[in-house]
Formats: C-alpha cells, structure tokens, sequence
C-alpha cells in the first residue's frame, strides 16, 4: 500500500495537468489584490470619490482563505483529472491486478489527495500573500482561528474528493466529475440543494431546513464555516462516498 502511494504522488507530481492546475492557482491568488486595488483605482477616476478601501490586511485573514478567488474549482478539477489518470492512460488493469484488493487503488488516490489538497491551499495563501504586500501593510490578526478555519476548510477538501473519486475511478465518467468539480468549487450547486428542499416540502409540510448550510462545498465556499457543522459534514460526506466508491470498484472489471 505504501509503495501504491508513493507511486500516485510520483504520478500526480509529474502529470502536466497537475502542473498547469497549481500555476493557474498561483495566479489567481497573487492577482487578487492588485485586481480589487485596479478596480478601486478605476472607481475613483470614474466617480471622483475617495476610496475608503483598508490599507491593512491581516494575515489571519488571507490563511483563512486558502481557496482565493476560482481556486476551490481549480483544486477539485486537478483532484479529478488525477482520480481519472488510470483510466485515460490504460494502466489501472496493471496496477489493480498487482493489489489483494482492486479498491486499494482508490484509497490510495484518497490518501494521495491529502498532499495535493494542501499544495494547492498553501500556494493559495502563499500567492495571495505575496500579490497583497505591494498594497497593504500586513497585520497579524487572529491567527490561531483563521487555523483552525484552514483545517476545516481542509477537512471539506477531501471529502469532495471522495465524491470525485466515486465518479471518476468508480463509475468511470470524466464528464460527470469535471461538471461536480466545476459547480462544488464555485458553490453553484446551491441550485441543486434549492431543488431538493422545495421537492421535500411538498412532501413534509413541516420542513423548513435549508440543505445547503449543511453541505460541504457550501461550507468550503464560507467564510467562517461553523466548526461542529464542517466536521459532521466532512465525516458524513467521506464516510459515505468513500467506502461506496471502494466497494464499487472492487465490484467491477478492471479494463
């Protein structure tokens, strides 16, 4: 199992979708300050007012926001593409047929989707730090929060993996999981979760949940999501697409 590991990071590292994912990362984390202070400038010239924008930021705020700008998208397609790998290149009948059990396979891509998670949430803060300095004077702030808020931001990462994953190495369809990646990592799926509560509804009169603040693209897409929330949501959404998706894949033909 560990060498099945070692040898997906060795893959996902020298993939050049990889590689193009974490530069289009780089760029748009680094560009979102000097875009906010362009846009200010342009308001200023257009409407003559003074700019009230802070000349301050806090770092507490640029770690709690490790996915800046389109970044939670560009992490999810990069996980997707990675899942998808073995199949698009013809090899997981080598790889698979080499484990006791074919599931391995994904659970090792869970586990490696631990390091590409946090690469592209470290370049997130790195980069917007780095695009923030010419701008504005950085002020620590509440440092040991925003952390926190890091890690469960982590916590939703991976488990939107483990949906991915049941799409792109279980069931196989590229499509399907670029589509999630893309309406997870912009939080458009609250149309989806909109549908489902006005169908429930009509059903149970009573009902007056709003899914979405419960799941974890929504949260991951937060500001500050709730900590109790984030966890459960994580646990419940991992624990039930990951298993599924192992035991899928043990389930069918390796081609």
């Amino acid at each position: 199992m560990g060498n099945l590991i070692r040898m997906d990071l060795y893959r996902m590292r020298k993939a050049k979708s990889f590689l193009v994912y974490v530069i289009l990362a780089a760029a748009f984390a680094v560009a979102l300050t000097p875009l906010y202070e362009l846009l200010a400038l342009l308001g200023r010239l257009l409407t003559d007012e003074v700019s009230l924008s802070s000349k301050t930021a806090k770092l507490s705020d640029i770690i709690a926001n490790p996915f800046p700008a389109m970044n939670a998208m560009l992490t999810l397609l990069s996980a997707s593409a990675f899942f998808y790998a073995d199949m698009e290149n013809g090899y997981i009948k080598n790889i698979a047929g080499q484990m006791p059990r074919k599931g391995y396979t994904v659970l090792s891509k869970f586990i490696a989707a631990i390091a590409h998670n946090l690469l592209f949430m470290i370049v997130g803060v790195a980069f917007n730090l780095i695009g923030t300095l010419p701008f504005k004077r950085i002020e620590m702030g509440n440092l040991a929060e925003s952390i926190s808020v890091f890690g469960l931001k982590f916590l939703l990462a991976q488990s939107l993996c483990a949906v991915l994953l049941l799409t792109s190495s279980s069931l196989r369809s590229k499509s399907l999981s670029s589509v999630l990646a893309v309406l997870m990592g912009t939080g458009m799926m609250w149309l989806v979760y909109i549908g489902i509560d006005a169908g429930i509804s009509q059903v149970i009169k009573d009902y007056d949940i709003v899914l979405g603040n419960y799941m974890p693209d929504q949260l991951l897409n937060a500001d500050s999501p709730k900590a109790i929330r984030a966890i459960l949501s994580s646990l419940i959404t991992g624990g039930v697409f990951l298993p599924l998706a192992v035991r899928i894949f043990d389930k069918r033909d390796v081609k």
